[in-house]
């Protein structure tokens, strides 16, 4: 695979292209425990506050795959309580051995005035992400999903004979949101899963509105995509998996759409 565009950015470029977050991070941490890449194709990004890290196990248990996870903090960087995330990410990493492999964490420090924009904490774990192709998941990290997922997008990945264009070249597939057998058009199922590739030209739609839930906020990334790939959207059928985190909020407002979607829908 071509390495990405995004490579030869400075991350610091990157990070001020993709999120404009008031007041603006203290530090950005990329990557703080050294894990070295490797040939991957897809990474699920996901993120989580501090306080929420043990939750990283049964991602450990379920996911084969890389893991781009961003966590948000209000300590201060070489504090204590930074120390003791730091710890905390390597004792994951050392109890769960493929981890050492897979576990890309980054730390984000935030101003303690800062509100929660989950859309650009997702962001930025998909610009760290380690592979070419991603999923997003943008539900808490108790929403884990079925076992058998990674190796199931990784025989559908673009590279293989079926995804392949006219004179050999590759053919750079569509995204694909990745729902439950009840919901296959928009508006999709709350906190569906998005696969597209790292450096697609669609970034989730950050809305800086104090108190935004994860639905609320992930349904206008969705709705976003759906615009800039004019309603042709992959829609595969995930069965087993699980849309909605504990402890999220629905969101219930009405979802504008398009007089004449159009859509792929396949079983995976």
């Amino acid at each position: 695979l071509d390495a990405s565009v995004l490579e030869s950015l400075p991350i610091n470029h990157l990070f001020a292209k993709l999120s404009s977050l008031r007041p603006p991070p203290v530090l950005l941490n990329p990557n703080v425990l050294s894990t070295p890449r490797d040939n991957t194709v897809f990474s699920a990004c996901l993120w989580t506050v501090d306080a929420e890290l043990d939750y990283v196990e049964s991602w450990a248990a379920e996911w084969r795959g890389p893991l781009s996870l961003l966590v948000t903090t209000t300590s201060a960087p070489g504090s204590s309580h930074h120390q003791e995330l730091v710890n905390k990410l390597a004792a994951l990493q050392r109890k769960h051995p493929p981890l050492r492999q897979t576990f890309f964490a980054h730390l984000l420090h935030l101003d303690p005035a800062t509100d929660t924009h989950p859309n650009a904490f997702l962001n930025i774990a998909r610009l760290l992400a380690p592979s070419p192709r991603v999923v997003l998941f943008p539900g808490n990290l108790s929403s884990v999903p079925p076992k058998t997922l990674y190796r199931t997008l990784l025989h559908q990945q673009p590279s293989s004979s079926s995804a392949m264009a006219s004179r050999g070249r590759v053919r750079r597939r569509k995204p694909s949101v990745l729902t439950n057998q009840e919901r296959t058009s928009f508006p999709f199922a709350s906190l569906a899963p998005l696969v597209l590739a790292r450096d697609d030209s669609a970034w989730c739609t950050e809305r800086f509105f104090a108190g935004m839930s994860r639905a609320a906020d992930w349904e206008e990334c969705l709705w976003q995509v759906w615009l800039a790939n004019f309603g042709d959207l992959e829609v595969r059928q995930v069965p087993g998996i699980s849309v909605e985190g504990a402890h999220t909020t629905e969101h219930t407002s009405t979802v504008r759409q398009p007089s004449k979607p159009s859509h792929s829908c396949e079983a995976i």
